[in-house]
């Protein structure tokens, strides 16, 4: 208790060396609770991620390319471990009403029916929310909602569509689906109402349609477009089918069981869905590479500057190290002391350093923001800032700023704790 004492006295007494280790101290502080709340956050969305994208497997063709009948895979069904199914047609059609967004590429066709120039990229699936384009966050839906299992006639459109063509939440779209297998190009005209508007850029392979860009992509729903290729019930065409499990334990096993139905598998393959989820893992591993080189590097020089001061200082307190020698303290006392006296300044830290630790968060995750394709990370980490795991960060930020303490005095300390106290006492004489 009286070392205590003695700790307090000294820490208001000698305000200005106070106010100076006060602000080392918070620097530190809040820039350990920054860093790790990001490495904190990319944890968790690197976790989330995972699961989705391992808790799900496609059958598709072979050459990723052409389409096959649902009857060729119906066995699936008999699969116990398989929970759900996302059912998707990929095709071009052309607008009837509306233009297709047009921008320079690499590839240059003039081979192309006049059907062909003016083209978009229909997506029919029975739910978007599952879809991975919008599960990995590459695309984000900003106004209306998502396809859902029983809607009929309903569509989704990218912004910059709907920005260029004057459309918006109920109005109607009319498409013109194009057999692109046949020479003579038939087509069938459906009508599709504008449920939903979306943002953001998937990975683009140009073929030289204008369909190739991530704007002229439509999400409308399954049924209506199927029904529109006039095909009977067991012969719906499929470009891929997705295939849920509930866990990301029982995903091998409904692999397995896959493998073994009776399905010529030379035409067809099995895909682990986690190709579109690869660009965001990279960005959230390399985010988190930063943070934890930017954290080692923050525990370093904490310790680096905070052994320094104490050295400086610790050399002008000699005298005071000497009366307490002389007086029977022992060296580990007098360590003590100077532990607890950093201690009792970190307190008032707690404050401060939980605003400016929370600033600096914000101020990262804006910076990422910034880049266009990681803005969906960025929402990401801003939204896991507050509950229970910031607390957990915060306390964990403590425990790392009293360990600097600790070093730092025991190694500005050397030259007390090598020295006999007779040495120490005869500079003092």
């Amino acid at each position: 208790m009286r070392i205590i004492q003695k700790s307090l006295a000294y820490v208001t007494r000698k305000r200005k060396r106070t106010t100076i280790v006060f602000l080392i101290l918070t620097a530190v502080f809040s820039s350990l609770y920054a860093c790790l709340s990001v490495v904190n956050s990319s944890s968790n969305l690197e976790n989330s991620l995972y699961k989705v994208s391992n808790s799900s497997f496609s059958i598709v063709k072979k050459d990723s390319q052409g389409y096959f009948s649902y009857k060729d895979i119906k066995n699936i069904r008999n699969i116990k471990e398989i929970k759900g199914s996302l059912l998707e047609y990929e095709g071009l059609a052309k607008p009837i009403n509306a233009k297709a967004i047009s921008a320079n590429q690499q590839v240059q066709r003039d081979d192309l029916d006049e059907d062909l120039k003016n083209t978009v990229a229909i997506h029919s699936t029975n739910n978007t929310i599952k879809n991975t384009l919008f599960s990995s966050g590459v695309f984000k839906l900003k106004q209306g909602r998502h396809l859902e299992q029983n809607d009929r006639g309903k569509a989704l459109i990218h912004e910059a569509f709907a920005q260029k063509n004057n459309l918006k939440i109920g109005n109607k779209i009319e498409l013109s689906l194009i057999n692109v297998g046949d020479k003579k190009t038939e087509t069938q005209k459906i009508k599709f109402e504008i449920i939903g508007v979306f943002s953001g850029k998937k990975q683009e392979k140009y073929t030289g349609l204008s369909s190739d860009f991530s704007e002229n992509t439509i999400f409308s729903d399954f049924e209506t477009t199927i029904q529109a290729l006039n095909l009977p019930e067991n012969e719906r065409l499929l470009s891929k089918i997705t295939l849920y499990t509930e866990t990301a334990d029982q995903l091998d096993k409904a692999i397995t069981k896959t493998e073994k139905i009776n399905i010529n598998w030379s035409k067809y393959k099995i895909e682990k869905n986690n190709t579109a989820f690869k660009d965001t893992l990279e960005s959230i591993a390399g985010v988190k590479n930063i943070i934890n080189l930017m954290t080692y590097l923050i525990i370093i020089g904490g310790s680096v500057v905070l052994s320094l001061i104490l050295m400086l200082w610790l050399r002008e307190r000699i005298y005071e190290i000497g009366i307490l020698l002389s007086i029977g303290a022992s060296k580990l006392q007098i360590v003590s002391q100077f532990i607890i006296e950093l201690v009792l300044i970190s307190i008032p830290t707690i404050i401060s350093s939980f605003i400016l630790g929370n600033l600096v968060f914000s101020l990262i995750t804006k910076g990422i923001s910034e880049a266009e394709e990681t803005s969906s990370i960025a929402s990401s980490f801003t939204n896991s800032i507050f509950g229970l795991d910031s607390l957990m960060v915060f306390t964990q930020s403590y425990g790392i700023l009293i360990t600097i303490v600790i070093l730092s005095v025991i190694i500005s300390s050397m030259m007390i704790l090598t020295k006999k106290p007779k040495e120490i006492l005869s500079k003092i004489s």
